[in-house]
């Protein structure tokens, strides 16, 4: 059931930045770079208990995982 409610809240959020893309290029463009995914696995980790040093060190992985990004890009 959580897993459903995850894939909800995280469709919702896609869809909004999506209709903000559309409607408004440069504020979607700026909200669309920001780390949501990294954000939300973050939450979603959190409130299903996940320990603090698994959460530390997903959270040090998308740092390392930047350059990465923005080298491709």
């Amino acid at each position: 059931m959580f897993t459903i409610v995850k894939i909800i809240v995280s469709a919702i959020i896609i869809g909004v930045i999506t209709e903000i893309s559309r409607r408004y290029p440069n504020q979607g463009g700026i909200i669309a770079a920001l780390p949501i995914v990294s954000v939300l696995s973050i939450l979603w980790l959190y409130i299903q208990g996940e320990q603090m040093e698994t959460l530390s060190e997903f959270a040090l992985s998308v740092l390392w995982g930047i350059p990465a990004t923005v080298l491709c890009w």
